[in-house]
């Protein structure tokens, strides 16, 4: 099945979390807000990958935290 259920992996979900931050960064001085993509887009471009970053981080850091309690006991 393509949605098959996995288990979150904290190796997987902190560099996705990271490279949406570096992309929201890197993202307005490479691409300047002219034409039809204008700073409004590129605003809400900016602020959806530093979400989608501070969520998959924080997610990883929970899972993470699950897996090391499960491992302990």
């Amino acid at each position: 099945m393509i949605f098959s259920k996995r288990p979150n992996d904290p190796r997987v979900l902190m560099p996705l979390g990271m490279l949406c931050l570096a992309l929201a960064f890197i993202l307005p001085r490479f691409f300047h807000p002219t034409g039809n993509f204008g700073p409004d887009f590129m605003d809400g471009l900016q602020g959806g990958l530093l979400g989608m970053s501070i969520g998959l981080n924080l997610f990883s850091a929970v899972v993470a935290g699950r897996q090391r309690r499960c491992g302990q006991s």
